[in-house]
């Protein structure tokens, strides 16, 4: 026999009924949990030293001010990772961050993560000035950095949940075309 529609919502009314009658305490648990700690990054592609020096380098282009910079971001971090879908530009990446700690050696006796942010800016501009890693590295710096949530969110100020009406983008002069 068929249950007509109208039995099938008395049934299932009464189904309800039932269960709010129980007047079994219902406790809803959640176990203890404790905080979680910051796991190491572990590199995919660079070595440990490489990405030490990359991350200061990544730094030096991208600086903490009353904004997170490029380390706060994880940049070089994000950049290992990138590199171990594109194996083939390592040895860019190697040669370019040994030329930054061989400037910066030559100019102030010690390795360019160690150098002090002065004198990491020399070395900068002296990279800048006679190294195609200059470019590659600050392209990457840059493209990282404002697909993290201190670039887009922290710096831009962008609000995932409203609509821009246009991002115009860096408004420096220098930077403009």
């Amino acid at each position: 026999m068929r249950n007509s529609r109208r039995e099938i919502l008395i049934g299932i009314a009464g189904a309800g009924a039932l269960a709010a009658a129980d007047d079994t305490p219902h406790v809803h648990v959640h176990e203890e949990q404790t905080p979680e700690t910051p796991v190491a990054y572990v590199p995919q592609v660079l070595s440990p030293i490489e990405l030490k020096t990359l991350g200061s380098l990544c730094e030096t282009i991208i600086p903490r001010t009353k904004t997170p910079g490029a380390r706060d971001a994880k940049v070089h971090e994000i950049i290992d990772e990138n590199l171990a879908a594109r194996r083939a530009q390592k040895p860019l990446w190697s040669a370019g961050i040994a030329e930054a700690n061989s400037i910066s050696r030559s100019m102030f006796n010690s390795d360019f993560a160690d150098a002090g942010e002065d004198n990491q800016a020399a070395v900068m501009a002296e990279l800048a000035g006679k190294s195609k890693f200059f470019q590659v590295l600050k392209d990457a710096t840059v493209d990282a950095y404002y697909s993290t949530k201190e670039g887009l969110m922290t710096e831009l100020e962008w609000d995932a949940a409203k609509p821009m009406a246009e991002f115009k983008g860096c408004t420096h002069p220098e930077h403009q075309i």
